[in-house]
């Protein structure tokens, strides 16, 4: 075990817009691996736990198998599409062939090609806190979700590929799902999926920004509301105050960390701008009653 986490990236495409790249599952069946027009096979391990800077869906249209998402293990049976956001740590483990597509996309590539949109924070299954990762999907969704996949592979494989209709196709399938993520909430009755924007722009900022920035004074500022207006709002539709939102951020990193990697407590503290090793073995065991070393051993004897 190394001191990080593998974290893969995308190239760029020319013009500086981020590339969308699509793949086949390294254990797809009926395969012609000796030609060069079929959409190629993920060069990436995914049976090992690794992370990405950017979005990825995976649409599986057959397999069996499990799919772990920061240590969430979530059984992969038939057709689903399965919703991953940046930095996340995940690995899939198939027990039979599968088939389906892996789409590997930047915010930038989508927003560049659905600039009137809604943006990606807003879908059911990217909203940080409330995110369902997993679609399941009947044996018509599944044919609908398969010809949106057939005219992207298409055009991707195209000898000029028409980026803005292959990213028209992303916002497309991206909207189409959310619609049914939402149905499913309903019919399931289940609270109101959605939140207020004030929320949901607080959401994504701690997302990318939890490393480094820690307290709620921060965030209010560049949010332009009073800390307390904003504790109370997402106390109100989060479950819990923006601080304790905040720290449960820092402590999934930290967790990730301790169990993938063999960085040791004081340099995991670090790692998320913690200066004091020793508040963080408080605040840890607060939060999960176990100190790091334990936690850590604990995970890892579990996974054994």
């Amino acid at each position: 075990m190394s001191d990080a986490i593998p974290v893969h990236s995308l190239p760029k495409s020319p013009g500086s817009v981020p590339a969308l790249k699509i793949y086949r599952f390294k254990n797809s069946s009926g395969l012609k691996k000796d030609n060069p027009e079929a959409l190629p096979i993920t060069p990436l391990p995914t049976d090992t736990p690794h992370r990405h800077t950017y979005y990825e869906i995976l649409f599986i249209e057959e397999g069996q198998g499990f799919h772990e998402i920061d240590f969430y293990s979530y059984p992969v049976q038939g057709a689903g599409l399965h919703f991953l956001t940046p930095g996340q740590v995940h690995l899939l483990n198939f027990s039979t062939a599968c088939q389906g597509f892996i789409v590997a996309f930047s915010e930038e590539y989508y927003s560049f090609y659905n600039p009137t949109a809604p943006p990606l924070a807003q879908f059911a299954f990217f909203q940080p806190g409330r995110r369902q990762p997993i679609l399941q999907l009947s044996q018509l969704e599944r044919h609908y979700f398969h010809n949106i996949m057939e005219n992207m592979v298409a055009d991707h494989l195209s000898d000029e590929p028409d980026q803005a209709m292959i990213g028209k196709y992303l916002g497309v399938l991206l909207q189409k799902s959310n619609g049914l993520c939402r149905a499913d909430y309903q019919s399931k009755d289940s609270a109101s999926i959605s939140v207020p924007e004030l929320v949901g722009r607080f959401q994504e900022l701690v997302e990318k920004n939890f490393r480094e920035l820690h307290e709620v004074q921060q965030y209010a500022t560049e949010l332009a509301v009073s800390p307390d207006y904003l504790s109370k709002v997402v106390r109100k539709y989060l479950g819990a105050s923006s601080q304790e939102y905040i720290l449960d951020k820092l402590l999934l990193e930290a967790k990730r960390l301790l169990v993938f990697t063999n960085l040791s407590s004081k340099e995991i503290a670090y790692h998320i701008h913690i200066d004091d090793p020793s508040y963080f073995g408080r605040i840890f065991k607060r939060k999960t009653g176990l100190t790091p070393n334990e936690y850590r051993d604990a995970v890892r004897k579990s996974a054994i």
